[in-house]
């Protein structure tokens, strides 16, 4: 009985969390640079959790909330479910963090001056995402039906006869559709192995030109490169796709923008 009232109060808890919208958790990941704010890696969209910098638990405590206003300094309207708030995380960061309190460190407070002065430019991108909510609709119900093959992309270009270029997009493993003149490079996986993760093979991957130069050099299949690893050059268990990079691995390359130790 104890097990299941507790499992109970974890639900209600979870019910009255902050739900964010697609459009908000875009705005967020994307000004705040595409990266888990708590370990700095890069984080990808649909990996995307939103943590709040002061703890959404504070709003059942006014007093606390008060007094922790107070020492960061903060004014009495500051918003615990705003722009001002929010950062883009890792699942497994965000639930390693919970629901402590960050302590007034001159790093963090420099991340807490940077959300107040970005705060504006984030609500309005989300702002202008959701105003274009009609035509995500319809993109969505389209792509929907090319991912069931009840219409293919020849039938898009009879729309578009004159502009068939706008019809050549590839849609890649993770659900998203790359068009052909933003893919920066495309080659098999960069892996030793000769098949990639949960395949039967290479995978021929395309890269975006929205990714990082290190991304793209690396050319590695995102299981692939996500996949911790025993690296070969510090023996440090890391991602795949940090062998060899700076502030990650131990042995970085020498020539990191060519990830080689030749001069």
């Amino acid at each position: 009985m104890f097990y299941w009232l507790k499992s109970l109060s974890g639900v209600i808890e979870s019910m009255n969390k902050r739900t964010f919208s697609a459009a908000e958790r875009y705005a967020v990941w994307w000004h705040h640079e595409k990266r888990c704010w708590l370990c700095e890696e890069p984080l990808r969209l649909e990996s995307t959790t939103i943590d709040h910098f002061l703890p959404e638990s504070l709003l059942k405590q006014p007093q606390k909330l008060a007094t922790i206003l107070v020492h960061w300094g903060l004014p009495e309207d500051f918003n615990i479910n705003g722009f001002e708030n929010w950062l883009p995380c890792h699942p497994h960061c965000n639930q390693n963090k919970g629901v402590k309190n960050l302590k007034l460190t001159p790093a963090n407070v420099i991340v807490l001056e940077k959300l107040l002065r970005d705060a504006p430019a984030v609500r309005k991108t989300a702002l202008k995402i959701g105003a274009d909510a009609k035509k995500d609709k319809v993109i969505g119900l389209i792509r929907a039906a090319l991912e069931k093959e009840t219409i293919g992309l020849s039938d898009l270009q009879v729309l578009a006869p004159r502009q068939p270029a706008q019809a050549e997009l590839i849609r890649l493993d993770n659900g998203y559709w790359l068009h052909k003149d933003d893919i920066a490079r495309e080659c098999d996986c960069q892996c030793e192995r000769e098949s990639c993760l949960d395949y039967v093979g290479k995978v021929h991957c395309y890269f975006s030109g929205a990714l990082s130069d290190w991304v793209i050099q690396a050319g590695l299949y995102w299981k692939c490169y996500d996949e911790v690893v025993t690296c070969p050059r510090c023996e440090r268990s890391h991602k795949r796709g940090y062998i060899g990079r700076a502030q990650v691995c131990e042995q970085p390359y020498r020539d990191q923008t060519r990830h080689t130790d030749e001069d």
